[in-house]
């Protein structure tokens, strides 16, 4: 169940369904102005992880080792009722996305020009028909520069489908880096993957191919996004109600492993991130 009004809202916090967690990161990779960076790999609260799991086949994240939201609620739902971040560096100056990590292909071969096939015994364990899920390219080891990949998939529709030819950025993408998300691409410093014509989402990556070596290794992943936000100027916190603010309140799903993506405006390694979320669910 969901809320209907901000009457149902209030109940939520005097019956006791609500919870909230704080998180902290200290990133130790060096990033480009203007590149998109996958913060669920930087140190800090919580845990980073790497994408570190058997090459070219599907796995799933923890959701209990994301930004923590807690323990299933069902037959409540939970949504995002508050979140704010702040920074003294100016690095993470620049938008945020938080996402729903949903399932993940590792250690793809950046140098090689064969076809690599993925292996799928697990698939997309929330929004199962696809829609509205996107694909991000994040380097597992450091990239040269330069080259290009297609990668085949089933889309929200079941049909099996291959991608436009993505072009990488044109300089060397560290461990972290969104490696298409150089504003001087054709992607145009975009996060996501362009997908083909009439395709809404992705249920599954089948294989990636170079058409041109990318050099170091990469992780496919799929993902959700729940929201967008920004900071704007160091040490001043970007807060959101989205009771207030937002048309909305994100929904997160029981599992959910969550976290976020910053257009960074310099480097953030040796930067500092932390923020806060808070939690409501179901009603009567």
């Amino acid at each position: 169940m969901g809320f209907r009004n901000v009457a149902q809202v209030a109940a939520a916090y005097e019956k006791g369904r609500f919870s909230y967690c704080s998180f902290r990161k200290v990133p130790s990779q060096g990033t480009a102005a203007g590149n998109w960076v996958d913060l669920t790999m930087a140190a800090g609260n919580p845990v980073p992880q790497y994408y570190a799991s058997s090459p070219l086949e599907a796995a799933v994240l923890n959701g209990d080792k994301g930004i923590f939201h807690g323990d299933e609620k069902s037959p409540y739902t939970k949504f995002i009722h508050n979140f704010g971040i702040v920074t003294p560096s100016i690095g993470f100056l620049g938008q945020f996305t938080i996402m729903d990590y949903l399932l993940y292909y590792p250690f793809v071969d950046g140098d090689s020009l064969d076809i690599q096939p993925f292996i799928n015994d697990v698939t997309l364990p929330r929004f199962t028909d696809g829609e509205g899920v996107y694909v991000m390219a994040v380097a597992s080891a450091p990239t040269l520069g330069g080259g290009s990949f297609t990668f085949d998939y089933i889309d929200h529709a079941g049909n099996s489908k291959t991608s436009p030819v993505i072009s990488c950025n044109t300089t060397a993408a560290n461990i972290a880096t969104l490696i298409t998300s150089q504003q001087a691409t054709v992607a145009g410093g975009l996060p996501f993957l362009p997908l083909a014509e009439g395709s809404r989402g992705v249920r599954r990556i089948t294989g990636v191919t170079n058409i041109s070596a990318i050099g170091g290794l990469f992780a496919l992943v799929l993902v959700k996004p729940l929201f967008d936000t920004a900071i704007r100027e160091v040490s001043t916190m970007t807060e959101i109600n989205f009771v207030n603010l937002r048309p909305i309140l994100p929904k997160v799903e029981d599992g959910a492993y969550l976290g976020m993506i910053c257009n960074c405006s310099a480097t953030v390694a040796g930067g500092l991130l932390t923020g806060y979320a808070n939690f409501i669910w179901g009603n009567d």
